[in-house]
């Protein structure tokens, strides 16, 4: 194979070139890859003829300006087949495919046949390559929602210890402001609060950054503006929100606001203030994520003003988004719904056993395997829904796909520096105690405990499920199972802890849906106490 040129693709669409160029070489046929620039980037030689590069070259010219994945065909016998590899409409390559005289046959008619059975091969290469575009994206979205998710916690948690009994009201909801535009593009953000002022109470400019647009001329424009939020509120919504985007404004604004947002600062019986923000300037108009956003850093400046912490609002918050994140996932079957949240739960019942018998495990460790439990598939973003929802076995080349799922886990939250002790729970929960696992092969000590436990509440959740291949197991026929598993799959150890707990009321626990009522420690707020780990 000759590279000659620099590669722009990606690892993963690299791979898949030189896998695809290593298997029709085995053919005799010859592959040609270039950029769209005409750069020769791979040359994958059957060693059974010579192309003809400038012909090569030629017909890749003309198949780049068709702007199009279509294959199409060149030479006497089609036997060479061009074909753009596209990256949603961006042309990542383009490819020649020459199948020559090594797929000569005795007749025209034979070599017209081979040729069209490459084409097919080439045809299901180019919608693999297009799937694994989208799958990345997808892998990339669900990061970067992350990420943000992230930053805009630690908003949150920055405001939460930043309170300080010697600070001015107006210099903390000041750092509130400044804060929030570094995550919020927008003209201006203001807070007004309720303030008594000659024994009459009046909402007065507290804090702010940028430029309100609404009408500062009309001197009770900040009262009407309470009334519409309130209004809003009596409605049942979480904010005010108006702009001309999809319809005419609801109200009717003076001033340069193209959009709005509103939202109440609560105090404990009522609202004490609104925080008011206008004119995002990096979208055509405020929606649900700032809603939350904005609610959350109000909220925030309302437990300062009245004394009161929000930080378990902080950690719902993210226990919430990662549930919603994994109940997504586990929606894209209808068997393994509610699946993350209760291997999470029989992580955290194995996690606390072995601390009772061992005296080798910390609540932070149990709460972190608890969450590793929770978020062990969340790799499954990147895998197809036709793998995931299959019916009958798996192919070897979906089995593969399906493998991966732990190592694009791991990727996704390796992002996040606080999820760092998560991640082995994550990467390591279909490692077997033999070494037969994946995707590492680990075995005996060299695979993580928390890889070990919820290998273990995976395995029991999965046979005690039903599944498109087959019945739900009963209880003690997956117990069975474990037992014959012990040294193999499951580590003895640990399996052992399992085995001899009080599986009967485990089962009856999940069976009954009873996990958020589970009266031990107030399991309910257990995901809000285990994200506190995170951020201790």
């Amino acid at each position: 194979m000759l590279k000659t040129a620099g590669n722009r693709l990606s690892y993963i669409q690299s791979k898949l070139l030189k896998d695809f160029g290593h298997d029709v070489a085995a053919f005799g046929a010859n592959l040609i890859v270039y950029d769209p620039q005409f750069n020769l980037l791979f040359n994958f030689d059957g060693g059974k003829f010579i192309s003809d590069y400038e012909s090569a070259s030629a017909f890749a010219k003309h198949v780049l300006d068709c702007v199009s994945d279509r294959i199409q065909t060149f030479g006497k016998f089609e036997q060479i087949l061009c074909a753009n590899l596209m990256a949603g409409k961006r042309i990542d390559a383009v490819l020649v495919l020459d199948c020559g005289q090594a797929m000569q046959a005795d007749t025209d008619k034979g070599q017209i046949k081979v040729s069209r059975y490459m084409q097919q091969i080439l045809k299901m290469f180019i919608a693999t390559f297009g799937e694994t575009h989208k799958n990345q994206q997808q892998m990339e979205l669900v990061s970067n929602e992350l990420s943000q998710t992230y930053e805009e916690l630690m908003l949150l948690y920055k405001m939460s210890t930043n309170m300080k009994v010697t600070q001015s009201d107006s210099s903390y909801l000041q750092m509130a402001c400044d804060n929030l535009t570094e995550l919020v593009n927008v003209e201006g953000i203001a807070i007004f609060l309720e303030k008594r002022v000659n024994d009459t109470k009046n909402l007065v400019l507290t804090a702010g950054t940028g430029l309100i647009a609404i009408d500062h001329k009309h001197s009770n424009m900040h009262e009407i503006l309470l009334e519409r939020l309130l209004a809003e509120l009596r409605s049942g919504c979480d904010a005010l929100l108006d702009s001309e985007v999809d319809a005419p404004f609801k109200y009717e604004w003076f001033g340069r606001v193209k959009n709005i947002i509103a939202v109440p600062l609560h105090g404990k019986d009522r609202i004490i203030g609104m925080m008011v923000a206008t004119n995002r300037l990096d979208k055509t108009d405020f929606d649900s994520i700032d809603v939350k956003l904005f609610n959350s850093v109000a909220n925030e400046c309302a437990v300062f003003i009245e004394n009161e912490s929000l930080f378990r609002e902080l950690k719902e918050l993210l226990i919430g988004s990662l549930k919603a994140l994994t109940s997504s996932i586990d929606a894209k079957d209808q068997y393994t719904r509610g699946h993350s949240e209760r291997v999470a739960f029989v992580s955290k019942w194995i996690a606390e056993r072995y601390a009772q018998i061992t005296g080798e495990m910390t609540a932070e460790q149990t709460q972190k395997i608890y969450l590793a439990g929770l978020l062990h598939d969340i790799g499954k973003i990147g895998v197809p829904e036709s793998v995931l929802g299959k019916q009958g076995k798996l192919t070897e080349a979906e089995y593969e796909q399906m493998k991966a799922h732990p190592a694009i886990g791991a990727g996704i939250l390796s992002e996040i520096r606080q999820m760092v002790d998560v991640v082995p729970g994550v990467l390591c929960h279909h490692e077997w105690y033999n070494g037969k696992g994946y995707p590492r092969g680990l075995g005996g000590d060299d695979i993580p405990l928390a890889g070990k436990i919820v290998m273990i509440a995976d395995s029991f959740d999965a046979m005690t499920s039903k599944r498109t291949y087959r019945e739900a197991l009963g209880v003690e026929a997956a117990i069975r199972e474990i037992e014959k598993g012990l040294g193999g799959q499951f580590d003895p150890e640990i399996g052992s802890i399992f085995i001899n707990s009080d599986v009967d009321k485990l089962w009856e626990i999940l069976q009954g849906g009873r996990i958020e009522n589970y009266s031990s420690d107030n399991f309910s707020e257990y995901g809000t106490i285990a994200i506190g780990a995170l951020l201790r």
